[in-house]
């Protein structure tokens, strides 16, 4: 907050029709002197770190933005204007609305006939009330004023432990992404929140106790956003607003409690990052990290380790609790997850880019998650699992590794004469550091249809050409996989990769469509290294068309028998 006020210039606000912010600061002041809690609880709400970090980055870079910068410093003014609200002050003062809304943090917010996305309201407190108004029209803090709507708060659970959060809808800050415009939540969207939140905590407080406790004392605002397609939650947290979280409406109460312990895990590890240093960044180096699609520092893989963890964890306690038609489904989260945790703890303590913190932080979760390796899972789910994390890496590595032109030409080169194939170091090729890449689980997703919902999963058997407008970037030859028609598979593959013979997807799939892929070099290729069949592919293919089957099998008979050591690459 300092850091932000301090970059205010004093000319900043000469053309705001806001007052000054000292104005603003003063009357924080004044409601400190009364109550200081209401203040600390005010200043420590996660919307504020969103509108303070933002705001700072805004006066340090004046990147392009349609919003006044008045408006986004104004913030500050509703802050004040909520502190003396709810501390007994009388007092006036102008606030900002946006897009007809006036909010004031932690007390509600008013909806006034504005013409323009961005003007000003005024607001007068003291032992009458609180009115709030503009363009001629009044909105009293009451309940029976319909223009002014209270924050959703939802309590639930029982006991000693109970969940007590704000939906938020109508804050410009509500969002970890920067600004956005109020969107209301409907009475049945907060109905269905109510019973979805209260139906999760009851799993968290049955079979996860510490966990939920952690959440309950931290977690004070969710923020919805809208659904996406089922699987694919969307959920995210940082380091700039602990105790909120944002997040679309999940598939069932199991994805949301594995959702809250997935991102609370975040917010602990970056309460931590406040205190200690566990990772020395390399910002030219990036890794892989099996539920990421694009390349991580050191910093964001340690973030995704520790948060996925105890997705871990939630889900091997959660395989013997749950209804016996969602124990496959929980039996394949836990290998996955265990898996690509220890994937990744595994580059992280060989990375050299811990501290000595950082190394013994490291090492702790290493040993949680290899005794987690150790626990036996059924046959079908464990090799459901192993295939997937596979499937992702290999679709990572295509997408998102860099084959340098001169490693290109040795192997155009070499295939031209007949001669073995030059596979290059792993330290010669480099990633690119923003892709432009997405949909690495789109097989992962069919997999949960199949083992949760049997009747959607069968429809797409019935009518494979259905499965794109449920699943974005699955396809027929996808579901033929999923069900175990590797044979049937293998042939739609190998038709889409003669077709595009860079196709990723499809490349990757006749990989995993082989029946040995062990012994088999075409599979060995196409699923260790396919970013050498995509790179020599896509050069081949300028003088005509390539048989990427007998190109696998050429790159895979010289690969090596043991896969190297998990490794960073550059960044470019």
């Amino acid at each position: 907050m300092f850091s932000l006020l301090g970059s205010v210039s004093d000319g900043t606000m000469v053309d705001s029709p806001l007052a000054g912010l000292d104005t603003a600061w003063a009357l924080l002041a004044r409601a400190s002197d009364v109550d200081r809690d209401v203040t600390e609880d005010l200043m420590g709400r996660p919307e504020v770190g969103v509108w303070a970090s933002h705001t700072l980055r805004r006066l340090r870079r004046n990147p392009p933005s349609d919003i006044p910068l008045w408006a986004e410093l104004g913030y500050l003014h509703a802050l004040a204007a909520a502190a003396a609200i709810r501390t007994g002050l009388t007092a006036e003062l102008d606030i900002p609305v946006r897009h007809g809304t006036a909010v004031i943090p932690t007390v509600g917010s008013a909806m006034l006939p504005l013409d323009s996305p961005f003007g000003t309201a005024h607001v007068r407190t003291g032992p009458g009330g609180t009115e709030i108004s503009a363009s001629g029209a009044v909105v009293r803090i009451a309940t029976d004023c319909p223009a002014w709507h209270e924050p959703i708060r939802v309590r639930v659970g029982h006991d000693e432990t109970d969940l007590r959060v704000e939906l938020a809808d109508r804050d410009a800050y509500r969002d970890l992404r920067g600004p956005s415009a109020p969107r209301p939540l409907h009475p049945a969207e907060t109905a269905r929140w109510r019973s979805m939140l209260s139906e999760a905590w009851a799993i968290l407080i049955r079979d996860h106790q510490p966990a939920a406790r952690a959440i309950a004392a931290g977690i004070r605002v969710l923020s919805p956003v809208p659904a996406k397609e089922p699987f694919r939650q969307l959920s995210a947290s940082g380091g700039e607003a602990f105790g909120g979280m944002l997040l679309s409406f999940p598939d069932d109460s199991t994805q949301l409690a594995v959702t809250l312990v997935h991102e609370f895990q975040h917010q602990k590890l970056g309460a931590l990052l406040h205190l200690l240093t566990l990772t020395t960044d390399e910002p030219s180096v990036r890794y892989y990290a099996g539920w990421r699609d694009d390349p991580r520092p050191a910093g964001g893989l340690l973030q995704g380790a520790y948060a996925f963890a105890g997705v871990t964890e939630f889900w091997r306690t959660h395989r013997f609790r749950c209804r016996p038609a969602a124990a496959a489904l929980a039996h394949f989260e836990f290998a996955l997850w265990r898996r690509q945790t220890l994937r990744v703890l595994r580059t992280l303590a060989g990375s050299g880019r811990l501290t000595g913190h950082g190394s013994r932080f490291v090492g702790d979760l290493l040993q949680q998650v290899e005794e987690h390796e150790r626990e036996p899972v059924p046959r079908v789910e464990a090799t459901l699992a192993a295939d997937l994390a596979l499937d992702h890496e290999a679709l990572w590595r295509a997408h998102n590794i860099v084959v340098p032109d001169l490693v290109v030409a040795d192997l155009v080169a070499a295939w031209a004469r007949g001669a073995s194939a030059p596979i290059p170091a792993e330290a010669s090729s480099a990633v690119r550091a923003t892709p432009d890449v997405g949909l690495l689980d789109s097989r992962a997703v069919l997999a949960r249809y199949r083992l949760t919902r049997a009747s959607a999963f069968e429809q797409f058997q019935n009518d494979p050409e259905t499965v794109s407008a449920s699943v974005l970037g699955a396809s027929a030859a996808d579901v033929a996989l999923i069900a175990g028609d590797r044979e049937a598979a293998g042939r739609a593959y190998r038709v889409r990769v003669e077709t595009a013979s860079d196709d990723v997807h499809g490349l990757v799939g006749l990989g995993l469509s082989r029946p040995d892929r062990t012994a088999d070099p075409v599979a060995r290729a196409l699923l260790r290294r396919p970013e050498l069949v995509r790179a020599m592919a896509a050069r081949l293919s300028v003088s005509g068309a390539v048989d990427v089957v007998r190109l696998a099998a050429w790159i895979g008979a010289a690969l090596p028998p043991d896969r190297p050591d998990p490794i960073g690459w550059r960044a470019v």
